[in-house]
């Protein structure tokens, strides 16, 4: 899929999906105050700007319980957050001018090593597209993975790297049958979704 004719996103058009008020400006300052580090500390939080970070999956809290990297797993508290790989991306695209989530999701499989890069993309959109809700069963991520040749669970396992999505629990609309499940990260699910209207 060509990059060219992507629509890319200034903090304005952001503003426009998550909200403009003042919590929602600060967490998008802080994210691109922070997203070459990639952690944010408990310092420049508070209760509100935590939790708009964790609803948009913008960032994570670092603890979690069991050490899980479940993002339902994540103990909330105004502490240190982690920011998804896929997020930093996304941001240090902004700030050159090139928000687009295209080239962020083709820039990191890229720098991981994935041969056609861009495929990711359109597993991406798929992705969404068979959700419900923001989450996805891990058979219809198998076969978007089979569309494009690709080994499932190495799909699965790179996506969840990426902060594209995580392993989720309850039923999302889905029989028991097409568990397991993965939530999408909602902030690009949402960015994805506004270019379709």
């Amino acid at each position: 899929m060509p990059l060219r004719g992507a629509y890319s996103y200034g903090l304005k058009d952001i503003l426009d999906i998550v909200g403009k008020d003042s919590d929602t400006e600060k967490a998008l300052e802080i994210i691109l105050r922070h997203c070459k580090k990639g952690v944010i500390p408990a310092e420049e939080l508070d209760e509100e700007v935590a939790l708009i970070l964790d609803y948009y999956r913008l960032a994570l809290p670092v603890n979690s319980v069991y050490g899980s990297l479940s993002w339902k797993m994540r103990l909330f508290s105004v502490a240190d957050m982690e920011i998804p790989y896929i997020i930093r991306y996304f941001f240090e695209e902004l700030q050159r001018g090139r928000g687009e989530w295209r080239r962020a999701v083709v820039r990191y499989f890229s720098d991981i090593g994935e041969s056609r890069p861009e495929e990711f993309v359109e597993i991406f959109e798929e992705m969404i597209k068979r959700s419900r809700n923001f989450i996805v069963c891990g058979e219809d991520i198998m076969d978007i993975s089979m569309k494009y040749g690709r080994d499932g669970g190495v799909v699965i396992a790179e996506m969840k790297g990426a902060g594209l999505i995580s392993p989720t629990v309850g039923c999302g609309g889905f029989s028991k049958a097409r568990a397991p499940l993965y939530e999408i990260n909602r902030f690009l699910a949402l960015l994805v979704e506004r270019e379709s209207l």
